[in-house]
Order: structure tokens, then sequence, then C-alpha cells
């Protein structure tokens, strides 16, 4: 006698599971399957930190072309910072590759430029079209300019003299201290933190976006050091506090 039971059962979860996957990839928005990959002009989803970090792990050609056709996107690539010859970061600061990021559409920085690392722009690129929706919701008016601290800084974490270099000191981290409105309202990290108004639940709303694109963000509910802005990178460690 033949036995079937088992074969047929094994062939039937294979069929099961193929035909789940074809559903999901064909009728799941890509912006929430951690297998596509990012496009820029699609919303937030659950996978594009996944889809952001597929990007980091791939060539910096394959990023800099993204950046390069993202629309509305002002950025140019940057020069490299190679290693300080002397100092406390010799053989350590620098980057290869990055972008001089201006900013979005009608969306300028201030000061006026940041040099980031390629994915890292990408990330702005997202973050500040998130900023300008939920300012649009909660307002009804846009995002006119980020205020922001810098990106690329030869130093420790914390400012330390010994330890962990900070993602600042390869132009991966980007500190944000404020955010203007086209009706020239600014909201600061430092001023409105810890209010109950309009304004701190503005800044909730903009680190919770800051989550969902960048490995790491901290705001004052982290440490005394952050009382003053955010701070978003995209090293290869995971918080969002």
């Amino acid at each position: 006698m033949i036995r079937w039971k088992g074969p047929v059962i094994w062939i039937g979860v294979a069929l099961l599971f193929m035909g789940s996957f074809y559903l999901v990839n064909r009728y799941v928005p890509p912006q929430h399957l951690g297998w596509k990959r990012l496009d820029t002009s699609r919303p937030l989803g659950l996978a594009t930190k996944a889809q952001i970090l597929r990007l980091s792990l791939s060539s910096s050609a394959s990023c800099m072309d993204m950046a390069r056709d993202t629309i509305g996107f002002e950025s140019i690539p940057a020069d490299p910072k190679p290693s300080p010859e002397k100092g406390n970061g010799a053989g350590v600061c620098g980057f290869d590759i990055g972008r001089v990021v201006y900013g979005q559409d009608d969306i300028s920085l201030t000061p006026g430029e940041a040099n980031m690392q390629c994915p890292l722009s990408i990330g702005a690129y997202l973050w500040s079209r998130e900023i300008d929706q939920i300012a649009q919701e909660r307002y009804g008016y846009g995002l006119a300019k980020i205020h922001h601290i810098g990106t690329y800084s030869c130093r420790r974490q914390n400012g330390n003299s010994s330890g962990l270099w900070s993602e600042h000191a390869f132009a991966n981290a980007w500190d944000v201290s404020g955010f203007e409105l086209e009706n020239g309202h600014l909201v600061t990290v430092l001023a409105h933190w810890d209010t109950v108004d309009q304004d701190a639940a503005f800044l909730r709303d903009i680190r919770e976006a800051a989550c969902k694109i960048f490995r790491v963000t901290l705001s004052p509910d982290y440490n005394a050091a952050h009382r003053d802005h955010f701070h978003v990178d995209m090293g290869p460690s995971s918080t969002c506090r």
C-alpha cells in the first residue's frame, strides 16, 4: 500500500505558502514589504525603514542614483572628507561619498546646507516631506524651514574624549532644533517640547515619523543632552526615544 498522507500534506503546505506569497506580493502596498525596493514617491509604510537599510547595504552608486532622481530634492554630490592626518580622529573620521543637501521643493535648511552620507540624505528627504504633511494637518500651513545644528563633526559620542565614535564623525547623523512654518511660526525642541499645546503634539508627531525612517531617533525624552534638538542617524543600532 502506498501512503500518500505525508507527502500530500507537505505539498499542500508548499502550495499554500506560494499562494499566500503571491497574493501578498501582488496586493499589499510595496511600502509594507521589506523585499521591495524603496520608492521615495510612496508614503511611509511598515517596511520603509527596512527598505532604507537595504539601500544602505547596497552599492553607493545605487543610493546616489536614487538621490539624484528624487523629485524636488535639492542636493549635489559632496566632496569626500577623508580622515584627518592629525588629531584625535586620525584614521577614523570622514566619509567616502555623500551629498550636500539644501532642502526639498519649498523647504529650506537653516543654516543653508548639510553634508550627509547618501542613505541619511534619503531619510532626510522622506522626513521633511512627512513634517510638511503633519504641519499642514495641524496648523493649516506647510513647512518652510528646518533649523539644524549640523551633520558632519569629527567627535565621539556625547563629546567624550574616549569611547565610541559618534555617527556625526561619518556624516551619518543629523541634529535638528526647530521647524519654521510658512506663516513664520517657529516651533523649537527647546521651547516647546515640555509645553502642553499643539506645538508639543506637533513635535511628538515629528518624532514618531522619524522613528519610521531612521535607525536612531533621540529626543529630549532620551537624556538632557538632547533637550534642544532631535538626533537622527543611520548607524548600526536601533533606538526610538
